[in-house]
């Protein structure tokens, strides 16, 4: 796990501790929650992956550092009450990006070993995309008049695909002895991961059983793409949306 993860989770538990005794003020009554909210992740993701296609009798070196830009997502939750202000409930969250791949490759020489040729490029368009489970045990804190507070955690299950890079095509003349990259072939990889997730939201309640919430989530896997390639899936969220209660 790590140490940002470590953070949020401890920062999550503090909270936790600190709002606990609102319960002996109020109690959560409604019998369980759904919430449906959009977010915003500030940070890219970045990887490099190493391929060794064999060419002309020999492998090639592709190496290839993909940078997954800032992304919008969207997730959907629900739960019930189990005991006193906890709920159970699972949540699900999406989001799909347009990957962009700096390429540095050496190439072997159609007529002699050992005499490769560098050639230099960027790939666009190779997608990404991140599917999540979510399991949360749910902490409500009611507060002042209509304010509700909602600290959460638990396990999550990560979905993750990425367009890797395969190969490189070139354009090379007699002798050879040069090739300029003229383009890519890649081929889509998806793989999943167990990781956790912990979170806060603050609401308000317009109505009885409808209202507004903001809040951040952070969750963290490491999902393996390749024999050499991990993939951090999740990171900090913020967002809101529409709560309902019920």
């Amino acid at each position: 796990m790590t140490l940002t993860g470590r953070r949020a989770i401890a920062i999550a538990s503090l909270a936790l501790v600190s709002a606990a005794p609102a319960h002996a003020q109020t109690s959560w009554s409604d019998r369980g929650y759904v919430d449906v909210s959009g977010w915003y992740q500030a940070a890219s993701i970045s990887f490099t992956d190493v391929q060794r296609p064999i060419t002309f009798g020999e492998p090639a070196a592709i190496n290839t550092t993909y940078n997954v830009p800032s992304a919008a997502g969207f997730d959907a939750a629900g739960g019930v009450r189990i005991w006193r202000n906890l709920a159970a409930g699972a949540g699900v969250s999406f989001f799909s990006r347009s990957a962009s791949g700096s390429i540095a490759a050496q190439v072997p020489h159609p007529f002699y070993f050992n005499r490769a040729r560098a050639v230099a490029g960027d790939a666009s368009d190779l997608t990404h995309h991140e599917t999540a489970l979510h399991v949360r045990l749910t902490w409500f804190a009611p507060l002042r008049g209509r304010w509700q507070l909602a600290l959460s955690g638990g396990p999550s299950w990560f979905v993750v695909g990425q367009d890797l890079v395969t190969a490189v095509s070139v354009t090379q003349a007699y002798p050879f002895d040069t090739a300029d990259f003229a383009g890519v072939t890649s081929a889509r990889q998806s793989k999943s991961r167990v990781g956790f997730n912990a979170g806060g939201d603050l609401d308000y309640m317009l109505r009885p059983k409808v209202g507004l919430g903001v809040g951040a989530t952070f969750s963290r896997a490491s999902v393996p793409l390749g024999d050499a390639l991990n993939v951090d899936a999740g990171g900090l969220r913020v967002g809101g949306g529409l709560r309902f209660r019920f």
